[in-house]
């Protein structure tokens, strides 16, 4: 791989490195991180034909022992003398063999993706009786051998009112609660540890040293190309949740808006903690502007509950601002889900942002990361620290 840039592909379990005529065909890995779906990996080999008309990658050798459905992959990244980081953690799901005409350009491509796709496979239908979202969630990640990450919600459903049931795949079922939380669900590993760690809570998007400083146009300085900025202005919203609590027939009604200075919760911010001084959702001009929706159908059958739910909504529609770029590998490895603090672009734009999305692709010549990132304010606070982790 690219000088300064080592890359470790492990196989199995225990994961043990790949045999070496396998990692000497590697030709390009792609990975794509990301806090909304299931991480993904595509491992690219170069094909020789050898004597009888045979190709060495796809024979028995290989296809018996390293490419069978579900192999997990462990893939490593080492930047210059750091400590080598874990990317991903997958599972072999998907094989795609290229045949040139010429010989020359034959390929074998291995994909796959993270612990996610183990946590979709089997529909079910179950029971989670007097149990808070956090601890089902703490549940089912324990049954994967997934270490939860877990932040605190408040009970919904208590016997006699009713029960929490589960109608589909695990992880389904997980980003389902998590998104009546206002939290997001994703799987990703431990960087130093290579163990999966099950993220189940609200964006942690708090203040502190972000994992990475990025310039844009700023000279000599600058480390990102390709930039862009993208403010969706009719995305951020106000709700308004109304219901009876099936207990004590109490009826309610929940206005719904993205505080200023939430409070927090377990160390993080549950209501999406402003990343700018001008929140997003409450930018519109005039009264008559703002965007407002009654929640209907929310299956939320108590008072704290549809609250919940209702301010959910709001968090949801305020990361209204997106930035998208691409790095080197100077940045360091960006994760989803962590803070990168961004300048050169202004100070309406300039500010820390939130990681969703990481594309690594990584071949002989090139180390390079395109980013997405997101922001629920504008106009940067003055407080923005500018130096890495």
């Amino acid at each position: 791989m690219q000088g300064g840039v080592t890359t470790t592909l492990l196989m199995g379990l225990p994961p043990l490195p790949a045999p070496p005529p396998l990692v000497n065909a590697l030709q390009r890995i792609e990975i794509e991180s990301s806090t909304e779906v299931a991480s993904a990996f595509r491992l690219r080999f170069g094909l020789t034909q050898s004597a009888g008309f045979d190709w060495d990658l796809v024979g028995p050798q290989y296809e018996e022992t390293l490419f069978r459905p579900f192999m997990p992959v462990q893939i490593r990244v080492k930047i210059g003398i750091e400590i080598p980081e874990t990317v991903i953690n997958g599972y072999i799901g998907g094989q795609q063999v290229l045949y040139d005409d010429d010989g020359g350009g034959s390929a074998l491509e291995i994909s796959g993706m993270d612990a996610t796709m183990l946590m979709n496979l089997q529909e079910k239908v179950m029971p989670w009786p007097m149990l808070p979202d956090a601890q089902i969630a703490q549940a089912i990640f324990a049954q994967y051998l997934i270490t939860p990450l877990v932040s605190p919600t408040l009970p919904t459903l208590i016997e006699p009112e009713g029960t929490t049931t589960q109608r589909g795949t695990d992880i389904r079922f997980l980003r389902r609660l998590a998104q009546r939380n206002g939290y997001e669900c994703f799987v990703q590993p431990q960087p130093q540890t290579g163990l999966d760690l099950g993220y189940f809570g609200p964006a942690t998007n708090y203040p502190g040293p972000p994992e990475a400083v990025l310039n844009v146009r700023m000279g000599p300085d600058t480390n990102v190309s390709d930039f862009k900025i993208r403010y969706d202005m009719m995305r951020p919203t106000t709700a308004v949740g109304m219901g009876i609590d099936v207990k004590t027939r109490a009826p309610a009604v929940f206005p719904a808006l993205a505080p200023a200075t939430p409070p927090p919760v377990a160390g993080l911010y549950p209501f999406g903690m402003p990343m700018g001084i001008d929140n997003a959702v409450l930018r519109s001009f005039g009264p008559l502007s703002q965007p407002l929706i009654y929640p209907a159908e929310t299956g939320e059958f108590s008072l704290p509950g549809l609250g919940s739910a209702t301010q959910a909504i709001v968090n949801r529609s305020s990361w209204a601002v997106t930035a998208e770029g691409t790095v080197g590998p100077d940045v360091g490895v960006l994760r989803p889900g962590s803070t990168v603090n961004i300048r050169g672009i202004g100070l309406f734009f300039n500010g820390s942002y939130y990681l969703t999305r990481v594309n690594h692709v990584i071949d002989c010549d090139s180390y390079v990361q395109k980013f997405e990132a997101r922001r629920n304010a504008v106009v940067m606070t003055g407080a923005e620290l500018f130096v890495p982790l």
